[in-house]
């Protein structure tokens, strides 16, 4: 079935063929990415795609698969080869590090920090290709005149904190006084946290009990996309819910906070992932109080695509792809705290990746970053280059080295040049991202991505 769909791109004389090669690459590369959702849950992947219309940083958002193709498949963009090497391509990689996948945390001890918070895409491979997706939706996600200016500000704040880390400087979470845009999220995220927004929203307390709050907890979108909606889940999928909690709770919780008091899906979240399974829980705490419940998402998470015939960013380290999103946002991490309740739990085939769902861990938001001027979101640029350098250089690599032992050797007395060829490469990115998006912001990307109906 797979194979026959794809060869529906190609047929000649097929309705709806592709007019040229880059839009068949585009259309391959969204049906390997969403051809298993839409078999389950094609209106939610109608919906995903219709998400990613909206504009180019919601294309940006959905089709980080495509940008790996182009930077490393044979006939995609060229890879920025002057400062790679074999080494240096093994390096443990966030995967989709835009502006909106770094967020809040709250450390075992309290400490609030930012850091990245999105690691379903992770895997090793060139950081010259994570520091390009960085860069390209800085520009896209401020819809920045000055684009070059934000995209070399990134990429010089990666090279000056991997020269500091070749000279034994270790750095520290990125905290409160960093930048007012962090700044502001902290003290939401902290605010919210402790009158528990997040859990009171999904289960309100009513007459001492919670009671789930089915529906949209915001309107439906203009173009009919469900913004945050809370669904019951049938008999079988709150079996493997209970089932997956059973196995993610050894060793994290003691037998009082077995018991599981609430569970729905939450639909709305993400554009790369919005069809993905999302299950929220409450659980009951120390006590049978309302007031020390347990608030956890579960979140289906796959493998990164399979790239026939180019270097993989996936390698057989990890058992599940849950058990890789966990253990890579620990080792990426300036703290492996940030989320006491972080796991993973395999049931029923699926994975799924367990953490805190309270309102200490908020992710940023693009629109934090509008009517900002220039010499702020250059600060913030380079700020965010030198987090990313700071997970890629501390983080091991596929062969057991820091990264920083092997990048920091092949910028060393060349920065200034590898800012301008990266920086180079990410506007060219912005430029082919924004184009894909012009191409199919007013098509039915749907039926041409699944000419003959879904899976």
């Amino acid at each position: 079935m797979r194979f026959g769909l794809l060869a529906a791109f190609v047929g000649i004389g097929c309705a709806g063929a592709p007019s040229d090669v880059r839009e068949q690459r585009v259309l391959h590369a969204l049906y390997d990415d969403n051809w298993t959702w839409a078999a389950r849950d094609p209106e939610l992947v109608a919906f995903k795609l219709t998400k990613m219309q909206r504009g180019p940083y919601e294309w940006l958002r959905g089709t980080a698969s495509l940008a790996w193709r182009d930077i490393m498949e044979p006939g995609g963009a060229r890879l920025a080869t002057t400062f790679g090497d074999t080494a240096s391509s093994r390096v443990l990689l966030v995967g989709d590090p835009h502006p909106e996948n770094l967020g809040t945390f709250r450390a075992a001890d309290g400490t609030m920090f930012v850091d990245w918070n999105d690691t379903d895409g992770t895997g090793y491979g060139p950081f010259t290709g994570d520091l390009r997706r960085l860069a390209a939706g800085l520009v896209i996600a401020t819809d920045a005149t000055t684009g070059p200016e934000l995209a070399r500000s990134a990429v010089t704040g990666y090279a000056a904190q991997m020269a500091a880390l070749a000279r034994g400087e270790r750095p520290t979470a990125t905290t409160r006084g960093a930048h007012p845009v962090f700044d502001a999220e902290l003290e939401k995220a902290s605010e919210r946290g402790m009158v528990r927004y997040n859990l009171d929203e999904f289960a309100p307390v009513t007459n001492g009990a919670r009671t789930l709050a089915y529906g949209d907890l915001e309107p439906v979108a203009p173009d009919g996309i469900f913004e945050d909606r809370l669904v019951p889940l049938d008999v079988d999928q709150s079996a493997w819910i209970d089932r997956a909690i059973e196995r993610w709770r050894v060793g994290r919780l003691d037998a009082a906070a077995a018991k599981i008091k609430l569970r729905a899906r939450r639909i709305g979240s993400g554009v790369a992932s919005y069809p993905a399974l999302r299950v929220d829980v409450v659980l009951e705490g120390a006590t049978v109080a309302v007031e020390d419940d347990l608030f956890v998402e579960l979140k289906e998470t796959r493998e990164g695509l399979i790239l026939r015939g180019v270097p993989q960013r996936e390698v057989a380290e990890w058992t599940s792809p849950a058990a890789r999103a966990v253990d890579t946002q620990r080792r990426l991490h300036a703290r492996p705290d940030g989320d006491v309740l972080l796991g993973s739990a395999e049931v029923g085939g699926l994975s799924f990746k367990i953490r805190d769902r309270e309102a200490f861990q908020r992710g940023l938001d693009r629109e934090e970053l509008a009517g900002r001027d220039l010499a702020e979101l250059q600060d913030l640029a380079e700020l965010m280059g030198t987090m990313l350098a700071r997970a890629h250089g501390l983080a091991r690599t596929v062969d057991g080295t820091n990264g920083w032992t092997v990048i920091a050797p092949l910028l060393a007395g060349r920065e200034a040049a590898f800012v301008d060829e990266v920086t180079a490469f990410a506007l060219a990115d912005v430029e082919v991202i924004t184009s894909d998006h012009a191409r199919f912001m007013d098509r039915d990307l749907f039926s041409l991505v699944f000419p003959t109906g879904a899976p």
